[in-house]
């Protein structure tokens, strides 16, 4: 009796209208949601090291300029080399800088959803089109919604090479372990190379997500053992080998030791430690409180119940992967906050908890998935003898999933950002294009520009100073070949 009124989710007839109707309405608000959220990449604008970047990319190129970066300031390879593609398009387009920078930042949130729509594909082998068209944009409008800093996640270019590939590459490295572990199959050769290339270059954005990705495939090998499966000791090898390089090639940059000695704080092991512990149980709390992922984990849960049910042993063995794919995303996101106490003595900058809020979110996601298939015969049972019985249905649960999204999404950290700032988001781009213009006619060497008169959090942090010496004068005045640039309304 307890099955009544649920469609398993591979069996949702197509041709029943209130059913297509209802997952596309599901999908809209999250749509919506996500496709404001990219239009505003249109209006980004460089801003800082963007500044610093363009200019040596001008007079040294890709290669010297990565080069000089390892030796005197860090060692992520990938994320200098990435950080240079708008001075690069603007160079080989011919167009300005300000379109080259916004046209790259609306390409890298095109592949941030593709990412995120893989990831989700692999995890929900029994969705059909109209199921995973939702959970593919529920989940990526959770992202945005819960983001600490959707600003560093969407808009700034430095900030999004450092910590978005790495993030999406690890929740596609855990999805195909976790994938693999539940069906009890195997990683064939093919997707063992394209995992190997794919953690080679997510170790090479940062410092931490080499051990992050070490530690997802160590348990991997370990979960099979536990699970009586085929170890492949050779692939994990593989994979294993080609993140150990990255993080190398990272971690061995001279740069590292300078960066370190011109922050005092850093170095402290016990410390560190301490205060780890204190920061990430602080990102913990607001990651629970959080109204979007509130709100989708509460839509995984109802998508998940329609969904097959599992054998009397697969069931035992989810709980168990579920619960150690948790444990994996918690020691994790320690690990980040101590790797960043310890090399600077500071709590974890909010562009790098983007990346822990991407992986835990993703892991929890996984996890409430499985514990639901465990436990799913006695949750449906409930279901049907309470006020909710026929909640799975194929009309009431696309509807109630609506209602979940147009909720948690509208009450979200960046919802609230979004509609409080919306005013001030095209007057800051157009104060951005009117001093590019203005810096690259002006023919005086020492120039004096005004502040922004609209500042968005979203679209930026800083402005211009009076001190000509410090970033983002020094770097603003090199790029457009200035002796100097001042912020007008402070005395010099």
């Amino acid at each position: 009796m307890h099955n009544q009124g649920v469609i398993p989710l591979a069996t949702h007839p197509v041709s029943d209208r209130r059913t297509w109707i209802g997952w596309t309405l599901c999908s809209l608000f999250p749509a919506i949601f996500l496709l404001s959220l990219f239009a505003l990449t249109a209006l980004s604008a460089p801003e800082h090291d963007d500044f610093c970047f363009a200019d040596l990319y001008a007079r040294h190129g890709f290669i010297d300029t990565v080069l000089r970066f390892y030796h005197s300031q860090s060692g992520r390879v990938l994320a200098l080399w990435l950080t240079q593609l708008p001075p690069a398009i603007s160079a080989a387009a011919g167009v300005d800088l300000l379109s080259a920078y916004s046209a790259t930042m609306a390409v890298s949130a095109a592949l941030f959803l593709a990412a995120t729509a893989l990831a989700m594909a692999r995890s929900w082998p029994h969705g059909s089109a109209f199921q995973l068209t939702f959970l593919i944009l529920a989940f990526a409008g959770a992202v945005l919604g819960a983001a600490p800093s959707v600003r560093d996640l969407l808009y700034w270019l430095s900030a999004v090479t450092c910590y978005v590939p790495p993030a999406l590459a690890t929740i596609l490295i855990l999805g195909e372990c976790v994938r693999a572990l539940e069906r009890q199959a195997s990683f064939s050769w093919v997707l063992s190379l394209a995992m190997s290339l794919g953690g080679f270059a997510a170790a090479l954005c940062n410092e931490f997500t080499g051990v992050w990705l070490l530690l997802i495939i160590s348990a991997s090998f370990v979960a099979r053992h536990l699970f009586s499966q085929p170890r492949q000791l050779m692939h994990h090898v593989a994979i294993a080998t080609a993140i150990t390089i990255g993080w190398i090639i990272v971690v061995s940059a001279g740069g590292n030791g300078t960066r370190m000695g011109q922050l005092p704080n850093g170095g402290h092991v016990a410390l560190s430690i301490f205060q780890a512990l204190l920061d990430s149980l602080a990102g913990l709390g607001r990651f629970v409180r959080e109204p979007a992922v509130i709100g989708w984990l509460a839509a995984v849960g109802l998508v998940a119940l329609a969904e097959p049910d599992p054998t009397p042993q697969a069931a035992q063995e989810h709980k168990r992967l579920a619960l150690g794919t948790i444990a994996i995303c918690l020691a994790c996101g320690y690990f980040e906050y101590f790797a960043h106490r310890y090399a600077t003595g500071m709590r974890l900058v909010e562009r790098a908890q983007n990346q822990a809020l991407i992986l835990l979110l993703f892991g929890s996601t996984l996890a409430a998935r499985l514990l639901v298939g465990a436990y799913r015969p006695q949750l449906r049972e409930r279901l049907a003898a309470g006020a909710f019985r026929g909640l799975l249905g194929p009309v009431r649960l696309p509807v109630s999933l609506a209602l979940l999204m147009i909720g948690s999404l509208g009450l979200s950290s960046t919802g609230f950002q979004l509609r409080s700032q919306r005013q001030d988001l095209y007057p800051y781009w157009r104060e951005s294009t009117a001093r590019h213009a203005f810096l690259t006619t002006s023919p005086e060497p020492v120039v004096v520009i005004p502040r922004h008169k609209s500042t968005p959090s979203l679209l930026m942090t800083a402005d211009v100073t009076a001190n000509a010496d410090r970033l983002p004068n020094d770097c603003i005045a090199r790029y457009y070949h200035k002796s100097a640039v001042y912020a007008a309304d402070t005395p010099r």
